[in-house]
Order: C-alpha cells, then structure tokens, then sequence
C-alpha cells in the first residue's frame, strides 16, 4: 500500500509506450470517515449505513470524473470496495485506477484487487468471456507454460476448468487484464462502428412487384428432388431506404468483445514465442508452424464456425490493422491506437449496464448472428435462392456476424418472427433473396454462378459451410 506523502510508479508493460502511472499523495492524515463528508459528497441525506452508500455509487463515479479523484478518499476502505464492485464494467475500474490515487492505494491492499475484479466480472461479463479473460490472465502471468502448439491448445483453448484466480496473483498481472479489457472495449466499438457505416452506405434493392418469380421452375418433385434450377432474367428491382443506424445492443457489443479477446489471446501467444523477447522457448520447428498457421485453426479445436467467424469479422477492421503482417505488429499497433485515444470511446454509445449484460439469453449468446444464420441456413442452400452456394464472406465487412436481429431488421434484410414487422421488411421470400443479392459485387455474384456451374449436373460437389460444424480434426 502506498503511504502517505509519498510517491508511487508503477511500469504497465501491457500499455503501450512504457507508460508509468504516477500517483502522488499529500496527504498527512488520514479523513475521517464521517458520514456527513460522504453525504455532502453524494448530495443525499445524511446516513451511517454503508448499503445506502454503496446504492448511490453512480454519483459517486460521475461526480469523481467532473472532479479531482482525490475525493474519493474521504470514504472508509471497505466502503469503497463496496462501490467499486458496483462498477459497470472493468473497463470503468481500469479508468478509475488510473485517475484516482486513493483507488490505487486500495487495489494495492492484499487480495483487494482480486476480490474487487473477480466481482465486477461475475456481474458485468457473460460467462463465456469470464473465461476468456482468465485465460489471457494466467497466459500473462505465465503459470502455465506451454512447449509447443499443440500444449497449448490442450492447456488454454480445450481446458475451460483451471483458471480460477488464486489469493496470490500478482496485482500487475490483473492490471494488465484492466488495460486489456478497457483496449478491447475500444476497438470493440471502432470496429462496430466503423462497420455500421458500410452497412448505411449500401444501396440495397427490392423487388417492385414482391410476387414475381425469378426461379423457374420453383417446384420439385422427386425425380427432380437433387437438381438444379436455373437462373431467368432480373425482374425489376428498385431502391430502398434502410433505417437509420440503431445504437449499439448490449448483445452485439459482448459479441464484438468476446471475438477480440479470442483474437488477442492468440495475438499473445505470438508474444510469447516470437516477441522480443520470448518467454517461451520453443524448438524451431514449433516456432514456424506457429508463424504459419492462422488463428482460426487453433479455435478450431473448440469453437463452431459460427463462433469462429465474429472472430473473422473483427480481425477484418482497421482499427486491428490488417494489413500488417504479424500479430506483434498488430497488437502494437492497436495497444497505440487505444493509448493515443486514453481510451475514450470513438462513439456516443451510453456506458454499459451490467443488469443488461445479466438479461442475455445464454443460447442466443452461443449461437450465430441472425444474418450469419440466414446467409448458411437459406440464402446459399435454399434451391430457389439466386445466391446460392455464396459463402459468407462476401458479407464479413459489413458485420453481419455480430448485429442482432433489430438491426438487420432496419437494414430491411430479415422479418421479424413473431409478425410485427417494420415499413422496410421484406415481402416475400424472393423480395429477401434479392435484397441480399443486391450486396454482392459482380465479382462476387460471378463466383456464385461459377459454383452453381461446377455442381450441375452433379459431378462436382460444391461445400456450403456448415455454422455448427467443430474442426477438432483439422
């Protein structure tokens, strides 16, 4: 614990540029924890119950922004471990640390960072996340070496039981997880955000006559059960306008940061054997074979296709930098773009609320997107679809992969279930096929053709992807 009138560095290795949080304290004695100083504070009536105190943290919080954070000093220890636990989320507990001295002479109390991050993920961090972030915790504390590749996948990508946080993790160690967490919390938002614009910016299409055909011969019998259909000229099609951009769900922004951490915790693997300075030393031969495989391939091992591709679809955005050759260079790059920014979000979008993050429906949650769900369900198997056989790719960039059914119904491309539909719904069947034909190039409507031409008359099979399949084997 720091002490009184002195100072306190602290060297963040996982924050870019080195950077050194300072904390200096003036303080020659300690406030007295009387409620009346914490009730001025809170602006609420006077009380000597810690739970009323505990029930008011948000002005607490919002308050400590608008002022110097020294202020929360005048509330007892336990009390503001009460109210720190209340926090939203741990991106918020990595902004208070970093601005309040007396929050940084708390967490540095035994266990009182580990108590305090273990129950603000609990509440704030669906389930399959709370492991993902244990996972890059020991990973980064380096309690369970790996050998080689395959070690590593049996130890943290199979293995979902051993990462409970012991009494003696390292405070470093979780404070690297805090700026992890507040880091991906960014990008997770830059990332969405900039694939939002792409879907405003389509110029998608309807059919003017819903009920018109574009399919002949659109009824099978079972002599014809396997054949193949072939395509008749466009019917007339005319624009439409989709809704305007809805703010981002809880549900899409826990898929958007649940995919970053499955990316990052291989990005830390890289680290680990081809960084710098390797903590690691594996035999060569590992080392190659981990340079050359690509990410999705170790999630294989436990993850479907449909949780793979959220993963895909992020790794595709700017704002993880793509175009850079190896995951080192990108993690840096992206540690820098959060760390120019001081991690404020790149958007409007409200804080988050841990009630909400609660609500999830765990089966949605582990489960494809509506829009990836329709393009492998029905668009590219469905006998009168004029896409089939597409592959989802062609759509990554749009973030259809991540986006929950009220949003791709204001994009106009999905019905609603339950027959309360918006003005922009589709029609009819084939007034959605053609919606979603409408966002594919001529590049990606001739590999469509070219696939329906390899399987007719059916000497070729062509693979449609399948979202529910687990590549243990590959």
């Amino acid at each position: 614990m720091v002490n009184p009138g002195s100072k306190s560095k602290r060297q963040l290795d996982w924050i870019p540029g080195s950077a050194t949080i300072e904390v200096s304290s003036t303080e020659t004695e300690e406030t007295p924890a009387k409620s009346v100083f914490v009730s001025d504070f809170l602006g609420s009536k006077t009380t000597d119950h810690p739970r009323q105190l505990v029930l008011s943290y948000r002005p607490i919080v919002i308050m400590a922004q608008r002022r110097p954070l020294d202020g929360l000093s005048i509330l007892p220890g336990p009390v503001l471990e009460m109210v720190l636990m209340q926090l939203d989320d741990l991106a918020s507990l990595y902004s208070v640390y970093r601005s309040s001295p007396a929050v940084f002479r708390l967490l540095h109390e035994d266990s009182t960072a580990r108590r305090i991050f273990q129950r603000i993920m609990e509440l704030s961090v669906p389930e399959q996340t709370q492991v993902l972030i244990r996972k890059f915790t020991f990973l980064r504390w380096n309690v369970r070496p790996a050998k080689d590749l395959d070690d590593f996948i049996e130890k943290y990508i199979k293995d979902d039981t051993a990462f409970e946080f012991p009494h003696d993790i390292p405070l470093s160690v979780l404070c690297d997880s805090l700026a992890a967490a507040a880091t991906i919390r960014y990008l997770a938002h830059a990332g969405m955000h900039e694939m939002i614009a792409r879907c405003q910016q389509l110029e998608l299409m309807q059919l003017q006559n819903p009920k018109l055909k574009y399919i002949r011969n659109p009824y099978r019998t079972p002599a014809l059960w396997n054949s193949e259909y072939f395509p008749v000229p466009k019917p007339p099609r005319e624009r439409y306008q989709q809704a305007d951009a809805a703010p981002v769900s809880t549900i899409e922004e826990q898929r958007a940061i649940r995919a970053i951490w499955q990316l990052f915790l291989v990005w830390e693997l890289h680290s680990f054997v081809n960084g710098q300075s390797p903590r690691w030393n594996w035999p060569p031969e590992e080392v190659s074979r981990l340079q050359n495989i690509h990410f999705e391939v170790i999630w294989w091992h436990a993850l479907r296709n449909e949780i793979i591709e959220p993963i895909r679809t992020v790794n595709e955005c700017s704002c993880l930098f793509p175009t850079l050759q190896s995951p080192g260079e990108r993690v840096r790059a992206a540690k820098n773009l959060v760390f120019t920014a001081g991690w404020k979000l790149p958007c409007d979008c409200s804080a988050p609320s841990a009630s909400l993050i609660q609500d999830i429906d765990d089966i949605e949650f582990s489960h494809g997107a509506p829009g990836y769900s329709f393009v492998l369900g029905r668009l590219s198997t469905w006998y009168t679809s004029p896409c089939r056989y597409v592959a989802f790719r062609p759509f990554r960039r749009y973030g259809f992969a991540i986006w929950d059914l009220r949003r791709m119904q204001g994009l106009g491309l999905l019905s609603a279930p339950d027959g309360t539909q918006l003005p922009q719904a589709p029609r009819s069947d084939p007034d959605e096929y053609v919606r979603w034909e409408s966002i594919l190039s001529q590049e990606d409507l001739e590999e469509v053709e070219q696939r329906r031409k390899h399987f007719w008359p059916g000497t070729e099979i062509i693979a449609v992807e399948d979202p529910y399949k687990l590549r243990s084997g590959s």
